[in-house]
C-alpha cells in the first residue's frame, strides 16, 4: 500500500516535471498544408515535419521515468528540435522488472522545422521485426534496423526540386511527392528530391516497389525493384 502511494506520488511529480520540460507542439496527426507548388518550393507551400519519438529509461521508480524523458529529449536534440517544439503524448509508463528496478517509456511528438547543420540527410531504408519497411531521414523506431542508405534528401528547397513525404495506408508505410498522400494518411515531410534527372549533380532513381502477395511497400534505387513489383519512379535522389 505504501509502495503504491509512493509510486503514484512519484509519477505525479514526474508529470509536472515533463510539463515544465516540453511545451505543446503540433499533434502527430497534424493536417498537412495546401498542395505544394513545384515551381516555388516555398516552405509555406509544403507539409510539416512531424516526428514521433520513443524515449526509454530504467532505474528505481523515481528515476526511470525521468531517464525516459531525458532519452526522448536527447533524440529530439540530435534531430535538431528544441524542447519548445516537442511534447510528451504518452507516459511515463513504468514496468516493474525486479526488486526496486523499473523500465520506463514515454512517447512524444516534435514538429516544425528542425535546425540542421547539414544541407542534406540520408534517406535510410529500415526493416522491422516482421519484414515491413520504412524509408526515413528521421529517427529509427524501436524494433527497426537500418538496411542501408538510398541517397541524400535536401533539407531545404532547391530550384527544380519537390518535397517528398512519408505516408501510411493500412498501416503500410510509403513515400509520395503528393502532400495529400494520394488520399492516404500523412506522417511527415522528409526533404526535397529531383522529379527529373538533373545534369549537374549525381543522382540515383528512387523507386516505389511492392513485395509479397499483400503488396507491402518499400523503396529502392534499382529500376527492377530488386525483382519485385514496381509502383513507379518517385524521382531522382541526390548522391553527391
Amino acid at each position: 500500500m505504501h509502495r503504491t502511494s509512493r509510486l503514484r506520488t512519484t509519477l505525479l511529480a514526474l508529470t509536472a516535471a515533463v510539463a515544465a520540460a516540453v511545451t505543446t507542439a503540433a499533434p502527430a496527426g497534424a493536417t498537412p498544408a495546401p498542395t505544394p507548388s513545384a515551381a516555388s518550393g516555398a516552405a509555406s507551400d509544403v507539409g510539416p515535419v512531424v516526428v514521433n519519438i520513443t524515449g526509454l529509461g530504467g532505474g528505481p521508480a523515481n528515476v526511470a521515468g525521468g531517464a525516459a524523458v531525458g532519452h526522448f529529449l536527447q533524440q529530439a536534440a540530435e534531430l535538431g528540435f528544441g524542447s519548445s517544439q516537442c511534447r510528451i503524448t504518452e507516459g511515463p509508463i513504468l514496468q516493474h522488472v525486479t526488486g526496486g528496478y523499473y523500465n520506463a517509456m514515454v512517447k512524444g511528438t516534435c514538429s516544425g522545422d528542425p535546425a540542421s547543420s547539414s544541407p542534406t540527410r540520408s534517406l535510410n531504408r529500415l526493416v522491422g521485426p516482421n519484414g515491413e519497411h520504412i524509408s526515413t531521414v528521421w529517427n529509427v523506431p524501436p524494433g527497426y534496423r537500418v538496411e542501408g542508405s538510398l541517397g541524400q534528401l535536401y533539407m531545404s528547397p532547391r530550384e527544380g526540386t519537390v518535397p517528398l513525404y512519408h505516408c501510411v495506408v493500412r498501416k503500410d508505410n510509403f513515400l509520395s511527392t503528393d502532400v495529400n498522400c494520394e488520399g492516404q494518411t500523412y506522417v511527415t515531410r522528409l526533404g526535397w528530391i529531383h522529379p527529373g534527372q538533373p545534369s549537374d549533380v549525381g543522382t540515383l532513381p528512387l523507386m516505389r516497389c511492392m513485395v509479397g502477395s499483400h503488396r507491402e511497400f518499400f523503396e529502392s534505387n534499382q529500376t527492377n525493384c530488386e525483382g519485385q513489383a514496381s509502383g513507379g519512379q518517385l524521382g531522382w535522389i541526390f548522391t553527391g
